[in-house]
């Protein structure tokens, strides 16, 4: 497999666009693209191998949803068990992306702790059991060498894992301990990315789900092109995180790479655009955070559209209003 791969990647070498001479970066609290101030604003896709392999949807992303980046994913069982297809398609929804002029966010899909707990549900099913979240750092390690291997456009951003969690219901201790916990399995990621000679900005979340944003600001990833990532739906007061949140987000970008709401749902996204999406897009204003909404696919909730694939859901049209207003 090993040497599938690498010869793969030499094979899509050609389609990766070369970084500019002014890339994409963090300075201080902002990214910045070009010498100018940048907020990141757009929409996640899901894991790139359920997306399908002859539909090209980010025209109509960009334009007529208003949308500046994508988050595309791979969840690690998919590159486990096929790591050629997996970064096929990743670099061709990348390219499609790129063309766009999207900027891109290449997220790891894990869900559980490194070298720990792995959840063994699809989030919208506790009965549908799956292996595809799987947390061993050795495929982490592997996954990142490639991509970083591969994508050395200074306009593609590293999510380095999806959702840290220590078990199936961990609680907020909301007190930085397991941020510390986290850090040097981030930092281990990062020397690995920096020592491919790549440069592209790092996204870190925090645990719980990535909604627990205590820690970072006190104890920062001594990476300086590094951001955080913060994940929130509907769930209790947000009000407690504003401190954290504004506390962080003086010294470094915050990006919401997943948030989105579906009224009378049954999950953790239940609520409507009264209850949470209205409240919370203007928490996320306030602080100038980017954000991707979270999800493209139809198989994935909270999705932006019905099962049709063109109709929106209300989560779906609150989003391109929000888009298309900034």
């Amino acid at each position: 497999m090993r040497s599938l791969m690498g010869s793969l990647i030499l094979l899509l070498s050609s389609w990766v666009f070369a970084g500019p001479a002014s890339a994409l970066e963090v300075r201080g609290s902002h990214f910045i693209d070009q010498g100018q101030i940048l907020r990141l604003k757009g929409i996640a896709m899901g894991d790139v191998g359920d997306l399908p392999a002859d539909e090209n949807p980010y025209p109509e992303i960009a334009k007529e949803w208003g949308a500046n980046t994508v988050r595309l994913s791979v969840h690690p069982g998919y590159w486990r068990d096929d790591t050629v297809g997996a970064l096929a398609r990743l670099t061709q929804h990348v390219e499609w992306a790129r063309t766009e002029g999207l900027y891109v966010i290449i997220d790891y899909h894990a869900i559980g702790w490194p070298d720990g707990y792995v959840q063994k549900f699809f989030v919208a099913s506790d009965s549908e059991t799956t292996d595809w979240y799987d947390t061993r750092m050795s495929l982490a390690l592997d996954f990142w060498r490639a991509i970083a291997s591969t994508f050395k456009d200074d306009d593609i951003l590293f999510e380095l894992w999806n959702e840290p969690v220590s078990s199936n219901d961990e609680d907020i201790e909301g007190d930085g301990a397991r941020w510390q916990e986290l850090t040097p399995y981030w930092r281990q990621l990062t020397h690995l990315i920096r020592g491919q000679g790549n440069s592209n900005v790092i996204l870190a979340a925090g645990s719980n789900w990535a909604f627990d944003l205590s820690g970072m600001a006190e104890h920062p990833l001594n990476d300086p092109n590094t951001a955080y990532v913060w994940h929130v739906y509907p769930r209790g007061d947000l009000a407690q995180w504003k401190t954290t949140l504004e506390t962080l987000a003086e010294q470094a970008p915050v990006i919401v790479t997943e948030w989105g709401f579906e009224p009378g749902s049954k999950e953790h996204w239940a609520g409507t655009a009264k209850s949470f999406g209205e409240p919370f897009a203007a928490l996320m204003e306030a602080n100038k955070l980017s954000y991707t909404g979270w999800c493209w696919n139809v198989d994935y909730g909270p999705s932006l559209r019905n099962s049709d694939g063109r109709s929106l859901t209300p989560w779906g049209a609150f989003l391109k209003r929000y888009l298309r207003a900034n």
